[in-house]
């Protein structure tokens, strides 16, 4: 069936140019019986016709909607196939026996050759329609041999001549023909298993994508549920430290209570250090760098600077190896650059306990390699091909939470991964110490003079007379946050939700410097609504500037549709990186440091 609707129209054309031959031969007929014998010109005319009628007619029904049956289409070509045989074998007995051989064999070869090739799927059935004409042939060429009249001697030759080559096609036809049968059952069943394998692969598709449907809403709904219990745990982290800041401030003569305070200072903090691993690390998946001129000897300062009073409480020697020159600035993303650094020595000093650790660098060709060795516990070779993967952590099985959660390196892999033209060696003998490398590109510019951090004490000094709008549902954030801002000299106003300022708001009194929220308020809108609606407020100031103060694991893309300026800030973060944050914010919006005001 399959074979007939892709050949059907096939097969009614060359029925229909069969039949125009058929008539175009009779003009030949005309053309070469005129002059030798005109008497034998009706006949032939006769046996013409018959032989067109017995050709259109089958033809003729298979242009319908039978034509499509498989079985129905081979009847009808044999009996096409049969009606023309016949009618060449009554030419060849009219025609005179000089002309026959030459004019009309050469149609029952092109008979032969049509049944060969259009019974494709029916061997067995060319084989007897074949066998039948060769027969029905071979009977009329003896009839001819016999007849009263001719050359017995050329007609024997003749008879024999066409006889031998009609079978010899008829063998070599058959094998033809089944070779045909064979090719097209073998492409039948090919292309359908070809179409059963393409609607599998679909299938199989279709099912892998609703999958991937379903694993992306997992992926969400684990991403909101982590976010939402990373933002929870967070929060009372954030309240004792900012609490535990302003009773030392109160308790600065009392050295027991100071002390027992430090230690749950460190405690909160070890925590929250634990909690901004996480947020870094699940950020960098999103991050993309920003590249510039980094100044290298600015950030090795910074970063010594920053773990110098840990080495010393740990009883080990921290420096930075002494160079006649300053080292070249490198193409490179500071933030990232300086996670880098930062890791490499936290992680140098934590397991190191005798000894020291010390920083250095050193040009090699168009790149600088950043080391930092330390004569620590060192790395077994057992241990060496998993010390960057997440949580993996050696000689800690006890998961001490001062150790951090094993994310630092895992950190710096996925910095180098992502930072152009980057990469990153360690050496290490266990017992003896190790030395991790970073190598950077050396950048043909000079850096931006100045850095992103600079002292809090100069920072914070900003704030003073600034006016702090304040916004958190968590009371006691809000209220650490309230003594913090107010020990840097702000003047600040607070509440959990957008109802808490409707008061404010009415008084039409001055214009905050900057606003700073939680995103996520726990009744009613957001910290980002609760922004926009305080500007809309004070329009007539400006865009005023927003620090937003999070515990989610939000990036700053999140806020693509919020107008500038704004900042993001960590919860994660210590009271005085906060204000200095703030401050250089502040700083950045109103470098003139005057006050927004409006007479009442």
């Amino acid at each position: 069936m399959d074979y007939a609707r892709r050949y059907a129209g096939q097969r009614r054309l060359a029925g229909a140019g069969s039949i125009l031959m058929w008539i175009m031969f009779v003009g030949r007929d005309w053309w070469l019986l005129n002059a030798l014998d005109p008497s034998i010109l009706f006949d032939i005319g006769y046996v013409r016709l018959a032989g067109v009628v017995g050709m259109a007619v089958p033809i003729w029904l298979m242009w319908g909607p039978r034509g499509l049956d498989e079985r129905w289409a081979v009847r009808c070509l044999c009996v096409g196939t049969l009606s023309s045989w016949l009618a060449l074998l009554g030419l060849m007995m009219l025609y005179p026996m000089a002309l026959a051989g030459r004019e009309i064999f050469p149609g029952f070869l092109l008979i032969l050759f049509v049944i060969f090739t259009s019974f494709r799927l029916r061997a067995i059935t060319a084989a007897w329609l074949v066998g039948l004409c060769a027969v029905t042939f071979n009977l009329t060429e003896l009839c001819l041999y016999l007849w009263p009249w001719g050359n017995v001697s050329t007609l024997a030759a003749d008879t024999v001549s066409r006889g031998t080559m009609v079978s010899i096609m008829y063998l070599v036809g058959i094998v033809v023909c089944i070779q045909f049968e064979l090719a097209a059952r073998r492409e039948f069943v090919f292309r359908r298993t070809l179409r059963a394998a393409k609607a599998r692969i679909e299938a199989a598709s279709r099912a892998v994508n609703q999958q991937n449907e379903r694993m992306k809403e997992l992926v969400k709904e684990k991403e909101r549920f982590f976010s939402s219990a990373y933002h929870d745990i967070q929060q009372p982290l954030a309240a004792i430290n900012l609490f535990i800041r302003s009773a030392q401030i109160k308790l600065e003569d009392e050295h027991a209570a100071s002390h027992d305070l430090d230690v749950i200072e460190e405690t909160a903090r070890d925590i929250l250090d634990m909690f901004k691993d996480i947020q870094d690390y699940s950020e960098l998946g999103s991050y993309i760098p920003h590249l510039s001129p980094v100044d290298t000897q600015d950030v090795l300062t910074e970063v010594f600077e920053q773990y110098l009073e840990p080495a010393r409480a740990r009883g080990i020697e921290f420096r930075i190896s002494v160079h006649r020159r300053r080292p070249p600035a490198i193409e490179s993303d500071r933030s990232l650059f300086k996670r880098v650094l930062s890791n490499f020595i936290s992680n140098a000093i934590k397991n190191t306990s005798v000894g020291g650790v010390v920083v250095g660098w050193v040009e090699i060709g168009e790149r600088l390699r950043i080391d930092v060795w330390d004569t620590g516990v060192g790395i077994s070779p057992v241990h060496r091909d998993a010390i960057f993967a997440e949580y993996y952590q050696i000689d800690n099985p006890g998961r001490d939470r001062s150790k951090g959660l094993g994310l630092g390196l895992s950190i710096v892999h996925r910095v180098v991964g992502i930072l152009p033209k980057h990469s990153m060696r360690f050496w290490s003998v266990e017992g003896r110490g190790s030395r991790f490398s970073l190598y950077a590109p050396i950048s043909q510019m000079a850096p931006v003079i100045g850095t992103d951090d600079q002292k809090s004490d100069t920072c914070t000094s900003i704030l003073k007379g600034k006016y702090v709008l304040l916004c958190d549902d968590e009371p006691t954030v809000l209220e650490g946050l309230r003594r913090l801002f107010l020990s840097a000299g702000a003047l600040v106003d607070a509440a959990e939700s957008m109802t808490g300022f409707e008061a404010i708001l009415a008084d039409e009194g001055r214009a905050p410097d900057i606003i700073v929220t939680d995103i996520r308020l726990r009744d009613g809108p957001t910290g980002i609504e609760v922004a926009e609606r305080i500007r809309q407020h004070f329009a007539w100031a400006g865009v005023l500037p927003v620090a937003f103060i999070t515990g989610e694991l939000v990036s700053p893309r999140a806020l693509r549709d919020f107008a500038e300026p704004f900042v993001l800030l960590r919860k994660s973060s210590t009271p005085e990186s906060t204000l200095a944050e703030v401050s250089r914010f502040v700083a950045a919006q109103q470098p003139t440091g005057f006050d927004h005001a409006r007479d009442p």
